[in-house]
C-alpha cells in the first residue's frame, strides 16, 4: 500500500478554537477557525481536500493543503517543486524543516526515506497542533517537532553541533519571510549545520525586489545555486560544494531516484526544467542583520 499515513475524522475542538460540522464557506467545510499568537487560523475542507490558510492584515494565505485520502497526491505546485532537493542530495540521513505548515512534506519524507531523522521547527504552538490533529503529523524516534522561532532553534543546533543533509527554509508570516531568517548571519548559521555535500533549499517568491535579494544573500554563503518553478514560487537549491554536479548528472539522479522511490511527483522532469539559470539580479547589495528591510522590499514590484 502506498499511503503512509491517513486522516482520521476530525472530532472536537481544542479550546479557543471554533467549528462546526454544518458550517460552509463557498462550498467548503470550515473544520477550525482560531486565533493564535501570530496568526488567524482557518482549517477547511471541500470534498478530499483539506487547507490550512493563514489570515493577517485582511490578506488571506494558503499555508498548507492535503488530499486526505491520498496526502502523498500533493496538492501545492512547490510541494512538488521542493522534491528537487533530492537529486542533489538523494540520500538524506537528517533533514531539518524550517517552517512546518501542516507538515505535509516531512511526513512524505518520512515515508520515502524511512530511515532518514526529521526534524521540524514551527514558531507558532497552534500551528503544530493544526499539523497534528487536521494534517496527521506524528512525532516518533525519528520525527521531532520544535515549537521555537527558528532562529534562535537554529543557534541551539549549532551548539549542539547537528549536521544535517537537506534544510528546507519555508518559513512565511503572511506573505514574506520574516526578516530575521533572511540575513546572511541566519545562512551562515544554515551552513554550520549542513554535512559537506548538504544541500538547503528555500521556498522564495518572485515579483518583487526582495527576491533578488534573498538569492544573492544566498550566494554570499552558498554560491551553487539552481533554481525551479516560476511564477508564485520559485525552489533554490543552494550548496557549498567545490565540484557542483552538471545538469545531465542531476537528471540521471532523479531518474534513478523516481523509478526506487516511485515519486508521485515527476522529479526528472522538475529537474530537466530547473537549472543553474540567470533569473536574479547577480549585483547589488545583500540582507544582513544590520540591513534588512523585506517588508519594504516586498512592495517594490520587480523588474
Amino acid at each position: 500500500m502506498r499511503r503512509l499515513w491517513l486522516l482520521a475524522p476530525v472530532l472536537g475542538v481544542w479550546a479557543g478554537g471554533v467549528a462546526a460540522a454544518d458550517e460552509f464557506d463557498g462550498g467548503s467545510k470550515v473544520l477550525l477557525e482560531k486565533e493564535s499568537l501570530y496568526h488567524y487560523l482557518r482549517v477547511t475542507e471541500r470534498g478530499n481536500i483539506r487547507h490550512l490558510q493563514f489570515r493577517r492584515s485582511g490578506s488571506e494565505y494558503e499555508e498548507s493543503a492535503i488530499n486526505v485520502a491520498d496526502p502523498l497526491e500533493f496538492e501545492l505546485g512547490y510541494y512538488r517543486l521542493m522534491f528537487a532537493g533530492f537529486a542533489h542530495k538523494p540520500d538524506p540521513a537528517a533533514v531539518l524543516f524550517i517552517g512546518l505548515g501542516g507538515g505535509t512534506l516531512p511526513m512524505a519524507i518520512r515515508h520515502y526515506f524511512p530511515e532518514a531523522r526529521v526534524d521540524g521547527v514551527e514558531l507558532d504552538p497552534d500551528v503544530a497542533l493544526v499539523a497534528k490533529r487536521y494534517f496527521g503529523l506524528k512525532e516518533d524516534d525519528r520525527m521531532k517537532v520544535y515549537v521555537r522561532d527558528g532562529r534562535v532553534q537554529v543557534r541551539r543546533f549549532v551548539r549542539e553541533k547537528r549536521k544535517y543533509d537537506m534544510i528546507f527554509l519555508d518559513a512565511f508570516r503572511g506573505g514574506y519571510i520574516p526578516y530575521h531568517l533572511t540575513t546572511k548571519e541566519f545562512i551562515e548559521s544554515l551552513k554550520a549545520l549542513l554535512t559537506p555535500d548538504g544541500v538547503v533549499v528555500s521556498n522564495l517568491r518572485p515579483g518583487f525586489e526582495s527576491y533578488h535579494y534573498h538569492r544573492r544573500t544566498l550566494a554570499a554563503v552558498l554560491p551553487n545555486q539552481w533554481s525551479y518553478g516560476s511564477g508564485g514560487n520559485v525552489i533554490v537549491v543552494s550548496d557549498m560544494r567545490p565540484n557542483p554536479p552538471p545538469k545531465a548528472a542531476l537528471v540521471a539522479t532523479a531518474e534513478r531516484l523516481q523509478t526506487e522511490k516511485q515519486f508521485t511527483v515527476d522529479l526528472p522532469a522538475i529537474v530537466e526544467e530547473g537549472g543553474m539559470r540567470d533569473d536574479y539580479h547577480r549585483k547589488g547589495p545583500i540582507l544582513t542583520d544590520d540591513y534588512a528591510p523585506t517588508d519594504v522590499l516586498r512592495s517594490i514590484p520587480r523588474d
